[in-house]
Parts: structure tokens; C-alpha cells; sequence
């Protein structure tokens, strides 16, 4: 897994060059500089939206793609954000030690499957960042509004939960 290259294919494949367009009168300013970048986040942003979706075949025509030294590059990122979505996946798999095994002793194994959901939360997560960011988007301001208000959206969603009690207890706890 990562190790050739990667293709988006039809409405994805849109999107990500949405996302990685220059969207700015002086060609400068962009979402995502490249479709790795997308790709690295996207799992993610999928994972934590419980947005997944399937391959769009319609297309096929239309792709746009990762080199695989750009994959082998983000290996190590790429690697972990699998194996987090496994560990973390506990409506698809919700036994923690098939998990665990998912996430390291399956990897690049027996984990097919687990390849495939990885990819729905891509798609899933390329889904969330468009409608998050590009959509109605037309003028330079739109975009950075989306950008900003996706970014407090997200903060609320997920990191107000935490306290910094909570935090300053766990870093005394890792002390100990």
C-alpha cells in the first residue's frame, strides 16, 4: 500500500483539482498545493466526519493523479493515518484487538479490505473538504471565508471537548 502510484478518477478527481487550483487573481494562492497534500488529510477529515464514499466510475476519462515518489515521500504519514483510522474504527471492526491487528499485523498482509475502507474515507474525506471549501466559493474572499469558517467549525467540533485541566492532568500523568 502507497507504494504506486494513485489516480483519482471522475468526480474526485474534479474536486481534487478544485481543491488544488489557484484560486486568486494572482495565481498564488491555493487550498492545497498538490494532490499529496489532499490525499494526506483526507482519510482523516473522513474518518471524522463518518463521510465515506465509493469510487465514481462514471468518468473514467477524468483523473488526476500521485507519483509514487510523492507516495513513497508521505509514506510514513500515510502509514500512520491508516493505521490510526484502524485502531479508531470501531464501527466497522468492533473488536480492539481485530483493530489492533488491522492496524499492524494485517498491514500490507491480509488487509484488502481495510484498503478499500481506507479509500472510501478518502473519497469521503475529498467530499467534505469540497463542499467545505470550494463550494459556493467565486470570489478570493469566499475561499478564505470557507477556509476560516471549516477551521472553527472543526475546532468546535473537536477540540472543545478537551479542557486544559484536561490536558495539563494528562501531560502530569505522562510524567509520572
Amino acid at each position: 500500500m502507497f507504494d504506486k502510484e494513485y489516480s483519482f478518477k471522475g468526480i474526485h478527481a474534479e474536486k481534487v483539482i478544485r481543491l488544488t487550483a489557484q484560486f486568486d487573481n494572482n495565481n498564488s494562492a491555493k487550498l492545497f498545493n498538490r494532490n499529496i497534500d489532499v490525499y494526506v488529510i483526507a482519510p482523516l477529515i473522513g474518518f471524522l466526519y463518518g463521510r465515506r464514499s465509493e469510487l465514481d466510475k462514471s468518468n473514467s476519462d477524468k483523473t488526476t493523479k500521485i507519483f509514487p515518489h510523492q507516495l513513497s515521500n508521505e509514506f510514513t504519514n500515510l502509514k500512520y493515518n491508516f493505521q490510526l483510522i484502524m485502531l479508531l474504527d470501531n464501527k466497522n471492526e468492533p473488536s480492539l484487538d481485530e483493530r489492533i491487528n488491522k492496524a499492524f499485523r494485517y498491514y500490507g498482509d491480509k488487509s484488502q479490505p481495510d484498503e478499500k475502507l481506507f479509500e472510501q474515507y478518502v473519497l469521503g474525506g475529498v467530499d467534505v473538504l469540497y463542499d467545505k471549501l470550494i463550494e459556493n466559493a467565486t470570489l478570493p474572499d469566499d475561499y478564505i471565508k470557507n477556509l476560516y469558517d471549516f477551521m472553527e467549525e472543526f475546532d468546535m467540533r473537536y477540540n472543545e471537548a478537551i479542557s486544559m485541566d484536561s490536558i495539563l492532568e494528562l501531560c502530569k500523568l505522562a510524567r509520572s
